[in-house]
Formats: structure tokens, C-alpha cells, sequence
């Protein structure tokens, strides 16, 4: 399979190392030279250095052959835009794209655009290795945007659209008594669940003070 990525931060290049090791062909578009080279001599794909949505840049890196199209940047407007590109010109097979703004998601669903909700992969990942009971977790997503684990023990009930509302994260996880579940806008966050979700660093100390007593990590 022939994979374009774009977008070589954080997220952006986990997944291309790990397609490329699973046996993907991938090339990676971003503007910023040194993220691409800290993909190091290891990532066998092919790599491309400038604006990633100009069409020229889509057509060196193998668009009009590519089976996939995967838009991670952290910038919104930039993966809608590769997006509709991918879909109205070139007419790539399957794309999909990063949500960052919660508020921009009914967006990505209008025009048709397939979505990957960063946290909600990390998620699974540290599912898969962690047991529950020590899923403690702090990740950095990018330069503005990080994965918390908050203790919910000063409040009575919120749901989750109005806490992702309120402070514009992305709810990933709330654990119940030792289980792990995905949760939907209108379910109930109560006090001792804990609460999986990635926010932006200007956020964050709001949504710890509104959640919890204290930090809890």
C-alpha cells in the first residue's frame, strides 16, 4: 500500500515509522525540514520538504497513485484543505484526517472526510500494554496540545460534550472503577472516575481545577 502522510510532528511520524515498518510505502510532507529529518536514517520512506497542500509538492510525492492520503498536522484548515484536495481532484481512494478543534469536528463530517482522533489512538496503544490499574498517564501530543489523566473528585456530575464544550478538549477515556470505556458526548462523568483527555496547554490548569482537588497524574 502507498501511503502519503501529512504532516512530520509527533504523531505524524510515530505513524510513519510504524506503517513503514509493518510494510507500508510512505512518503511524508511538511514544511519544516528538521522534523523531517529526525525521522533519522532508519525510516526507509520518502520525505518532502515544503507547503503541504501545494499541488506540485502532492504530485512529487505520488498522490495521483497513492492509496491513502492521512493529514496529521496540527493546523485544522490544513488538513481539510489536503483532504478535499485528496478527494475532488485527485480522487485518492481513502483519506483521513486528524481532528484537533473538537468544535471543528461537524466540519470534517459535512464534507465526508474519514477522522482519526489522536487520543482516542494513543489510547488503544497504552490499553494494549498497560494494565488499567497503572494507566497514569502524561503524553505530550505537539508543541501546544498534551494527554491528561485527571482524578474527577470535586464535582457531581458533567457529561462529556459539556466538559469537551466548556474547555475545548477531546474527552478520550473515562475510567469506572477499573474499566476503560470510550465515551459518548452525553455520557455522565461522576466524582472518583478518572478522565482521559487531550486538551490545549492553555486549558489545561482550567479543566484540573474545575475536575480535581489536585493535580492527579
Amino acid at each position: 500500500m502507498y501511503i502519503i502522510i501529512i504532516g512530520c510532528g509527533r504523531f505524524g511520524s510515530n505513524l510513519a515509522k510504524r506503517l513503514s515498518d509493518e510494510g507500508s510505502n510512505i512518503c511524508i510532507i511538511d514544511r519544516n525540514g528538521e522534523k523531517l529529518n529526525a525521522l533519522g536514517s532508519g525510516f526507509n520512506g520518502k520525505r518532502i520538504k515544503g507547503i503541504e497542500f501545494d499541488s506540485d509538492n502532492l504530485i512529487e510525492a505520488g498522490i495521483k497513485n497513492a492509496d491513502a492520503v492521512i493529514a496529521v498536522t496540527p493546523d485544522d484548515n490544513i488538513n481539510i484543505t489536503v483532504s478535499l484536495i485528496a478527494d475532488k481532484i485527485f480522487h485518492v481512494p481513502r483519506i483521513i484526517a486528524r481532528v484537533n478543534d473538537p468544535e471543528k469536528h461537524y466540519f470534517y463530517q459535512k464534507v465526508g472526510i474519514e477522522t482519526i482522533n489522536p487520543v482516542e489512538y494513543e489510547l488503544e496503544i497504552l490499553k494494549s500494554k498497560l494494565p488499567v490499574k497503572n494507566l497514569d498517564v502524561l503524553y505530550q501530543l505537539d508543541d501546544s496540545y498534551e494527554i491528561i489523566e485527571i482524578l474527577a473528585n470535586k464535582i457531581q456530575k458533567v457529561t462529556v460534550g459539556e466538559l469537551e464544550q466548556q474547555f475545548h478538549c477531546i474527552v478520550a477515556g473515562i475510567i469506572k472503577t477499573g474499566n476503560v470505556s470510550l465515551p459518548g458526548r452525553n455520557d455522565l462523568i461522576s466524582n472518583q472516575d478518572k478522565v482521559i483527555c487531550s486538551v490545549h496547554k492553555d486549558q489545561k490548569g482550567k479543566l484540573i481545577n474545575y475536575l480535581s482537588k489536585e493535580m492527579f497524574l
